[in-house]
């Protein structure tokens, strides 16, 4: 069986919004999901769940040009519909996400120099080791302080 979606993607962004909107104007009121729940008749659990991916960006409620939302009207109550224009949160996260990849990518390329570099040393030392098991087979004697020496039993 085919998993059908529940809710539209208006539906979803629209009590996102909903609920945005009136978290502004009643900063004091925590049962606003709830509401907007029943207002939408969609689940609490599943707003909330919505919320939870707008606010950490993992899912996009851009809307398509030309889409209406429900506005804040003159008397601050949210019941006028009118078109949706972009929000400047919405840029400076998106500006925000670029300049995070943009470090991303520079520190990948730090990681990958230092693992060039770590891999270089690495064969450094395994040339000197060698070099020293070559000097001391050779009966060519090594200052104790140099080397290590560990007991034979």
């Amino acid at each position: 069986m085919v998993f059908d979606k529940k809710y539209s993607d208006e539906v979803r962004r629209l009590a996102v919004e909903r609920v945005r909107q009136r978290r502004l104007e009643e900063p004091e009121n925590r049962s606003i999901v709830r509401e907007v729940a029943e207002e939408f008749e969609v689940g609490p659990q599943s707003l909330r769940k919505w919320l939870t991916r707008y606010d950490d960006g993992s899912y996009d409620y851009d809307p398509v040009p030309g889409s209406v939302t429900l506005a804040v009207s003159a008397d601050g109550h949210g019941d006028g519909w009118e078109p949706r224009a972009a929000t400047a949160g919405r840029q400076e996260r998106r500006t925000g996400q670029r300049e995070l990849l943009s470090r991303i990518d520079e520190l990948e390329h730090q990681i990958a120099v230092l693992q060039e570099d770590n891999r270089s040393l690495t064969r450094v030392v395994s040339l000197l080791a060698d070099q020293l098991r070559v000097a001391t087979t050779n009966g060519v004697q090594i200052p104790d302080s140099t080397v290590r020496h560990t007991p034979r039993a």
